[in-house]
């Protein structure tokens, strides 16, 4: 593993903070870019991407106090060079933060969402790149083929270490789950998903209902192979029940829509050269 990427005399790039970067670029610049394709192009700028991201950062470090932390240390969530960051706080904060922005620049929220929404999913299967240099959110132990073995001075080797899974002195842990790159790669099919269907005719919010309808599927399955995650709640971890929460949500909310709102409703905005 690499979690220190590079070194430039005091100066170290880590791994997580590069690809989180780097993630960022990418989804911001493309759904702007996605924008500006359109025959009328909403009045969005890569500062709402700024505002989403420091939102998101604040929102993964608040869910991360408040699940394994104190309440009375909340303000730490403005701790950013701290670590500590969870997913869907971060998702929480940057919906938060993404809605203000464009309700400042007076767009409607849906269209805004079945554009950027993809590239979420663009995003964050480069960042859980991040997450496997740094060895973070592994996997369970498995004897299949593909399973890694992390070296010492790693969260996996410590964690079997601690459960006396290794002897002390071992060369690296028992192999586990890539879970980080099962869940990259199943992100990767979201966004093309996505992709697809924004190309074709669609209804307004239809793509971004589809993001937690099909995240919280693949979240829920990609769960049951963490070896860093408790469970809780009928055996399940607290990120398996979110994203239970997130399918089911998604699923009804598609239904009520498919009945209602979208009955005999025009299509989304189209791309300029398709007019």
């Amino acid at each position: 593993m690499y979690p220190t990427l590079l070194k430039l005399g005091i100066f170290e790039f880590h791994a997580y903070t590069v690809f989180m970067a780097l993630a960022f670029l990418i989804g911001v610049l493309c759904a702007v870019n996605e924008n500006y394709r359109l025959e009328k192009p909403y009045p969005v700028t890569p500062m709402g991407g700024i505002v989403i991201f420091f939102a998101a950062l604040f929102g993964a470090r608040a869910y991360h106090i408040v699940q394994y932390g104190e309440l009375s240390k909340l303000y730490e969530a403005f701790y950013f060079w701290a670590g500590g960051l969870v997913f869907y706080g971060g998702l929480l904060g940057g919906f938060i933060g993404g809605v203000a922005y464009v309700r400042y620049k007076r767009v409607p929220v849906l269209p805004m969402g079945d554009i950027g929404l993809p590239y979420l999913a663009l995003a964050h299967a480069v960042a859980r790149l991040g997450c496997f240099l740094n060895s973070c959110c592994w996997g369970s132990v498995t004897e299949k083929a593909w399973g890694i073995a992390f070296p010492r001075h790693t969260l996996p080797y410590a964690q079997h270490l601690e459960d006396g899974l290794i002897a002390r002195g071992a060369e690296h842990s028992l192999p586990v789950h890539p879970t980080q790159l099962y869940e990259s790669a199943g992100l990767l099919c979201i966004f093309f998903i996505l992709r697809w269907r924004f190309k074709g005719a669609h209804h307004t919010g239809e793509i971004m209902l589809m993001y937690p309808l099909l995240y919280g599927l693949l979240r829920f399955t990609v769960e049951a192979f963490r070896g860093d995650s408790v469970r809780s709640a009928f055996g399940m971890t607290a990120s398996q029940q979110i994203a239970l929460i997130l399918f089911l949500g998604a699923a009804i909310t598609w239904v009520v829509l498919k009945n209602t709102r979208w009955q005999g409703a025009g299509e989304a905005p189209r791309y300029a050269e398709q007019q």
